[in-house]
């Protein structure tokens, strides 16, 4: 303990001495900071060594007991121990991931986490006792779930302090978190977090501490944090939350000192890289950082646009953004598998030299990640039990954002001729499925073996499309803003937006089944597609049919010769729907779901039947098509 006094006295000393006039704040690290209970809050000292790909650190936790029950352990997530050897539970099965060949590593290019001391209020040092345990699948040289045993029992409402040291070494990165070429450093998922104690589904309290499964995310409690690094000063560094300080330490070589605070964040990450240049501005209240790679500096204007669209439409029909700063983080072209996450207050973009602004890829990632502060970050739902609450609201709005600011016919490319929507891509990627029955959707990420992306994401997205289509857009922004509001900071889960859901429709006197609708999207592995059979003015009949035990009413719209039209409806619990006319007007056509409502049919080309053919679109695709080759002989004999 004596040595430990003399190491942070020493420090404390350090850090008096760092040049002043380098003091400054980022942000405003004075707004809203009661937004959340502050269960578990962090004060941790980084000393990076960027040699040796690793960091020192020292960890002062405060975590309070909000349970009625007594606690005799904490349970930490140890995420880096993933990625320690191939035996780990998220590894075991693969040789291979984003094309590289996991086998033929170094020992060098594997990452860990080590916990070295844990000593509470009475001066117990309580790693003596740790152990690390397997609560999925008894993995035993699984080691990302962390038992402490505590010396002396907490009791419900206490709070305990631990004074933590540990060691994390980073690996080359595989996914996410990890080291690349020329000192690029993520640290995401890097410290001793503590697992979630809470109220379950059952009605009892218990740990949520899954081992880090294939799958799955995160999840972790809403808290304060302070975190000091002291780095190589060669290094560009950014992070969640603000940056409150940044200067040389005198009397050491070479050697900054960055310091962050943030409030009401469910975890810290942060990056380092000597070549990124910073790109700064503010919308409204939020202050934007931008940290870009050379490669890719022409791509900056591109993020900020995208960061601004999706501030202003989120903030107009979900909520207030919450946090005072975002920061964009561009992966360089090596380590690009560290990119395409959310992390709070700071996000991983993706992006490659030459994609053309018709080509809104690099959008349409930075708005889905972007989206996450809301769901990911702000609701903190459970990513590893029911990632669609949070990847299913926020590819819905990757879709709403892209298709309002650039039309919803070719919102994600529109290229010689050629073009698309994202709600479009949303819906074909669940449609076009080999088998849209796989699987359901309200199931833990590890239970997932195959479609994860295309349930997950994409069926749940045009879910709720299909939904706002139905009960209208601005009722279903009042659910998603109620939503929002009331549940922000506090871990909802499905029973609590179904709550929202019906309370609103109340209110606005709707008469949509949701518990049935939410039921059969979430909990069944059922599909539809409505398929117009036949139209016979002979016997004035009109016949048609719902493949699929997906129930839900719609209307088929009957036109005649003279210009006329009726619209009759069929009852979702039909699935053969027979309408006799009995007027003398001959019939031309009829169309199923006429406004395309039901987003979620899985063939919308055969809805509709037509005894008179209009030939306009078929000339209008030819030119279509001619347009394509002839572009591609012009772009061919280019090359050439």
């Amino acid at each position: 303990m004596v040595e430990k006094w003399l190491r942070n006295s020493l420090l404390v000393f350090m850090t008096i001495m760092v040049v002043n006039t380098c003091v400054f704040t980022q942000c405003n690290t004075s707004y809203n900071q009661s937004q959340s209970l502050k269960i578990a809050n962090y004060d941790i000292e980084v000393h990076l060594d960027h040699k040796g790909k690793s960091a020192s650190c020292i960890q002062k936790l405060n975590w309070k007991n909000t349970s009625p029950d007594t606690l005799r352990e904490l349970r930490f997530y140890m995420y880096m121990n993933a990625f320690k050897d191939l035996k780990s539970t998220y590894l075991k099965n693969t040789r291979k991931m984003f094309g590289q060949d996991l086998k033929n590593r170094t020992k060098k290019e594997w990452g860990h986490i080590e916990v070295t001391q844990a000593v509470d209020r009475n001066g117990n040092d309580l790693v003596q006792n740790q152990e690390y345990i397997q609560p999925n699948d008894g993995n035993a040289l699984d080691e990302t779930v962390l038992s402490i045993p505590l010396e002396m029992p907490l009791l419900p409402g206490e709070v305990i302090e631990l004074d933590m040291n540990f060691d994390v070494k980073l690996p080359r990165t595989i996914v996410r978190s990890g080291y690349g070429p020329r000192d690029f450093f993520l640290f995401v998922h890097w410290f001793p977090q503590v697992c979630v104690y809470e109220l379950k589904v059952d009605g009892n309290w218990g740990w949520n501490s899954h081992q880090f499964m294939p799958g799955t995310e995160f999840f972790s409690d809403f808290g304060d944090y302070n975190v000091e690094i002291y780095a190589s000063d060669h290094l560009v560094i950014g992070g969640s939350g603000c940056k409150t300080f940044s200067g040389k330490v005198l009397g050491t070589i070479g050697e900054q000192l960055v310091r962050f605070q943030a409030h009401d964040l469910i975890d810290f990450g942060w990056v380092a890289y000597p070549e990124y240049e910073t790109y700064t501005s503010t919308y409204g209240d939020t202050d934007i950082e931008i940290l870009m790679v050379p490669e890719h500096y022409a791509f900056a204007d591109r993020y900020l646009k995208a960061i601004e669209q999706s501030l202003e439409y989120l903030e107009k029909h979900v909520g207030k953004y919450p946090y005072p700063k975002i920061t964009v983080v561009d992966p360089p072209t090596h380590t690009l598998n560290s990119g395409f996450m959310e992390y709070p207050m700071m996000i991983t973009g993706a992006t490659a030299y030459g994609i053309p602004r018709s080509v809104r890829s690099v959008e349409s990632l930075v708005i889905h990640e972007f989206t996450h502060m809301y769901f990911m970050a702000s609701l903190a739902s459970n990513e590893k039990e029911e990632a669609w609450l949070d990847e299913g609201f926020v590819t819905y709005f990757e879709d709403r954002i892209l298709d309002h600011y650039y039309g919803n016919q070719s919102s994600l490319f529109d290229v010689l001729g050629a073009r698309s929507g994202n709600a479009q891509q949303s819906r074909n990627e669940y449609v076009s499925m080999e088998n849209p029955n796989l699987g359901k959707i309200a199931r833990p990420g590890w239970e997932f073996d195959g479609g994860f992306k295309s349930l997950i994401y994409a069926k749940t997205a045009t879910a709720f499309k299909t939904m706002e289509r139905i009960i209208g857009s601005d009722i279903m922004d009042e659910i998603i803003k109620t939503y929002f509001e009331r549940y922000k900071f506090t871990h909802p889960k499905e029973a609590d937006l179904r709550k929202i859901i019906k309370e609103v429709l109340e209110k606005n006197t709707s008469n949509f089944d949701s518990d049935k609708y939410l039921n059969q999207v979430l909990h069944a592995t059922s599909s539809i597609n409505f398929k117009m059979v036949d139209i016979n003015n002979s016997t004035k009949t009109i016949e048609a049919i719902r493949e699929g035990n997906f129930e839900i009413g719609t209307e088929v719209l009957i036109m005649f010769k003279d210009g006329s039209s009726k619209t009759v409806n069929w009852e979702g619990s039909e699935k053969h729907f027979k309408h006799t006319f009995s007027s003398s007007k001959e019939v031309i056509s009829a169309h199923i779901d006429p406004e395309q409502k039901i987003y979620l049919d899985l063939n919308l080309n055969n809805n509709s039947i037509t005894l008179d053919p209009n030939k306009k679109p078929l000339y209008k695709y030819a030119a279509k098509l001619g347009h394509w080759l002839q572009a591609v002989s012009q772009w061919t004999s280019f090359m050439m």
